[in-house]
């Protein structure tokens, strides 16, 4: 105890640390470790397991463990259905009004949006002991394999070629590049993080040019053929004039994005096998928006017919017709959704051009105005607060109590103004507020679920470097797997691949250039430590991964096929069983060894 007291022990060591000491003690070492108020967000997990549960043997630890994978689950459930039902949506809209192709919409809005909660994670003090290439990397091997893999795996599609192959290399491009800085001593390391962070906007610079040459090119292309259908026919002419007509389709295929109905109660593909890739049988049809948004608009309706009504059918959490298509296995998980489902239906606006009234309800949407800001506020005040009270953070109300002068004035001018039978001009606005919503609660569950597979790595005895590059990475990664599964199973397979590397690209820059510039992780020499002995394994794997991804690319001809998904996947699985049989010693990692010299 006089020692604890009297050094600065508890302010350095790590709050991992706890589960080293005897069972006795973990309790008081888990209150006094400063550390463990910092890496725990809305939980304290270790006050939890320690102090409320007193857990005082190996037995019960486990079993708290397995209610740690229930608490795991609640929030996967929040990130599924806030993704499915309220982001995807969301996005695509957002790509519609910004007027890019598909694949720039991946790259510049979901990929960005999909990254931006691990990158908050990777600021938070739950990750300043990793080493941030190493978990850059991971993270980027782990999306283009898994959620890469799927997107292939799930439904076929024609890629943007050239914007694929020299987005990948873009990628390899940015890998090498911080290699190198790591090596550089001679800079400065906000030098360093300078110019890596100059490299996204040269990569979103070269994405939009490369849009204007394609629809410039278009144009040229019309124009052409326009010519061509005036002049005399003959065998040449034919020819050129079917050549363009072909290269024209190309063109206006990689340009053009839609919002499609996604309705998928029934079979949509044909299955010659698991190995074969399915063949569409029913295509997705483009959706009417505007009749959508005014199919049950009359001048004679009252502007709040069916005002309850609807409200009472907007917050039911089960779906009834999805309830009456489905089995009994289905309706036990629509159930055990419900509470999910009611929170967020309460708290996220939805807009989504796929619905009828585009999802408007007047009185939800009115409530939200003055709910959901408070929410948003509410929750972040309490992050920064990091006030406990036992194992839970204290609820701060403070900063969001003063949002309520704007929001509620607002909400009572939009319920005199609004219908309820069609939605206002300025609906679209509320997406705004559900992206917002969306990437504030991601980043909260994967801050949590970043806790709980920590937690549960050093109960089990795996350590930490292991934890991070690996399971960390796989649960960082699932808001990202569930979006682009979501995209590329509703017909928007450029999108989703574009998000992939698109997304990898924004978390490798940013996570790094951040790193370089706040100069927080120092080594003897003055620099900046990024890299440890995984990551050379980390690097490896991702080249191999970046290079056999540009082969089938150009082997398929840039078409994604069910077996391009299964050779990602698979790479992914020897990386995992490389990787655990490094943390068994099984194996040796490719690091350096280091060199003894025996004496004379």
């Amino acid at each position: 105890a006089g020692f604890l007291n009297g050094s600065n022990f508890m302010e350095n060591v790590s709050c991992l640390a706890v589960m080293h000491f005897h069972y006795g003690h973990r309790c008081e070492m888990a209150t006094k470790i400063d550390d463990c108020r910092y890496i725990t967000n809305f939980f304290n997990y270790y006050v939890m397991m320690y102090c409320s549960f007193k857990i005082d043997d190996k037995i019960t630890e486990i079993v708290v463990m397995l209610l740690f994978a229930l608490i795991y689950c609640f929030f996967l459930c929040i990130l599924y259905v806030s993704v499915n039902n309220y982001f995807s949506p969301t996005l695509k809209i957002a790509a519609l009004k910004m007027r890019v192709n598909e694949y720039v919409a991946g790259v510049v809005l979901v990929g960005v949006a999909n990254s931006t909660p691990d990158l908050l994670v990777n600021l938070s003090p739950a990750r300043l002991e990793g080493l941030t290439f190493n978990i850059a990397m991971a993270n980027a091997l782990t999306i283009i394999c898994l959620s890469g893999g799927a997107v292939c795996f799930i439904r076929p599609f024609r890629m943007n070629g050239h914007s694929i192959f020299r987005d990948l290399l873009f990628l390899l491009l940015i890998v090498e590049v911080v290699r190198f800085f790591i090596i550089e001593t001679a800079l400065a390391p906000w030098i360093k993080g300078a110019m890596i962070l100059s490299i996204y906007p040269i990569y979103l610079i070269i994405n939009i040019v490369d849009l204007i040459l394609l629809r410039y090119a278009i144009r040229k292309l019309q124009m052409e053929i326009d010519v061509l259908r005036q002049s005399p026919s003959s065998r040449i002419h034919d020819l050129a004039l079917t050549e363009k007509i072909v290269r024209l389709n190309n063109l206006q295929q990689d340009d053009e994005i839609q919002i499609l109905e996604s309705k998928l109660y029934r079979k949509r593909t044909y299955n010659a096998g698991f190995f074969v890739t399915p063949k569409p049988l029913i295509h997705h049809k483009e959706v009417d928006v505007e009749t959508n948004r005014s199919i049950l608009h009359s001048k004679a309706n009252p502007k709040n017919l069916f005002l309850f009504s609807e409200f009472l059918h907007a917050i039911n959490p089960i779906d009834s017709e999805r309830w009456y298509l489905s089995g009994t296995c289905t309706r036990i998980l629509h159930i055990l959704k419900a509470p999910v489902n009611l929170m967020l239906q309460l708290v996220v606006p939805l807009v989504d051009y796929q619905k009828v009234k585009h999802g408007w309800s007047k009185m939800l949407n009115c409530l939200q105005i003055v709910l959901t800001p408070f929410v948003i506020v509410a929750l972040v005040e309490t992050m920064l607060a990091h006030k406990y009270v036992d194992w839970y953070y204290i609820p701060q109300f403070r900063m969001a109590i003063w949002s309520l002068l704007v929001t509620m004035p607002l909400a009572i001018i939009v319920f005199v103004h609004s219908r309820t039978d069609i939605p206002p001009f300025y609906h679209s606005g509320y997406c705004v507020l559900t992206l917002s919503t969306v990437i504030i609660f991601c980043w909260i569950c994967a801050w949590e679920m970043d806790a709980l597979i920590s937690i549960i790595g050093v109960v089990f005895d795996l350590a930490p470097s292991y934890m991070s590059i690996t399971f960390n990475s796989v649960s960082a990664a699932t808001a990202d797997f569930i979006s682009y599964a979501h995209l590329a199973k509703h017909g928007y397979g450029k999108m989703a691949f574009g998000a992939v590397i698109g997304g990898s690209v924004y978390s490798l820059v940013v996570n790094v250039g951040i790193e370089f510039v706040l100069e927080k992780k120092l080594n003897a020499r003055g620099q900046v430590t990024l890299y440890g002995d995984e990551g050379v394994t980390i690097y490896i794997f991702l080249v191999i991964t970046i290079t056999t991804t540009l082969w089938w690319c150009l082997t398929f001809n840039f078409v994604a096929r069910r077996s391009a998904g299964l050779f990602m996947w698979s790479i992914f699985i020897l990386f995992l069983i490389y990787t655990t049989a490094i943390e068994f010693q099984w194996v040796h990692g490719f690091q350096n060894n280091i060199q003894i010299r025996p004496t004379a």
